[in-house]
């Protein structure tokens, strides 16, 4: 990858095209022809190489965002089968109650891509009002004041033991309007769902 910004992040348009040397352009995965593809061979390979090289660096990440925020559950959310990044679901200790009954879970979310060292982050409030019935989650990309001190804890231990610093929103929501991804449509594709997932919760 070409030199990005000055401040040492990669561009946008240096993201699109490293997209597009591993998800196949202008065709949809349900195609005869999909997985023999040369993308999708390099995607498949990357996934198995990043499975084998970098699970230990992940759990040291674990356990050293285990040791900052000793108060939150730290969940490892990697499916590397499926997904082009490293996730870490951090569940913060506080249960806000719900008018009605029932109580939210607030999460702060961190995704690392297998493709380049490069992270995003949100922020997601699921309620559950009854024992089995949980509504949608939502989801926030922009800081979140109940979140903020945690997100800012992932953000720099990503950086720290990864060397992944986070994405801007608007680098993360750049269209990759030629790919379909996933549950993704093309014309509807996002660097976010490309470079980590689309499966957001």
């Amino acid at each position: 990858m070409t030199e990005g910004t000055e401040s040492g992040l990669p561009t946008a348009s240096q993201l699109v095209e490293l997209v597009h040397h591993y998800l196949p352009a202008n065709i949809w995965e349900s195609e005869l022809g999909y997985g023999a593809t040369p993308e999708y061979q390099r995607l498949k390979a990357a996934r198995s190489a990043a499975a084998e090289t970098g699970k230990e660096r992940w759990k040291a990440f674990l356990a050293r965002l285990r040791e900052e925020v000793p108060q939150c559950k730290v969940e490892d959310w990697t499916i590397l089968i499926s997904d082009n990044c490293w996730r870490v679901r951090l569940l913060l200790p506080d249960r806000v109650p719900v008018e009605g009954g029932g109580e939210e879970f607030r999460y702060v979310v961190g995704l690392v891509s297998i493709f380049a060292p490069v992270a995003a982050t949100y922020t997601s409030f699921k309620q559950r009002i009854a024992e089995h019935r949980w509504r949608p989650s939502q989801t926030f990309y922009e800081p979140v004041p109940a979140t903020r001190e945690y997100e800012e804890v992932l953000v720099r231990l990503l950086c720290e033991e990864l060397g992944a610093p986070r994405l801007p929103n608007e680098t993360l929501f750049t269209p990759v309007p030629d790919i379909q991804y996933r549950c993704v449509a093309m014309k509807e594709a996002r660097l976010i769902d490309c470079l980590f997932t689309d499966d957001r919760w």
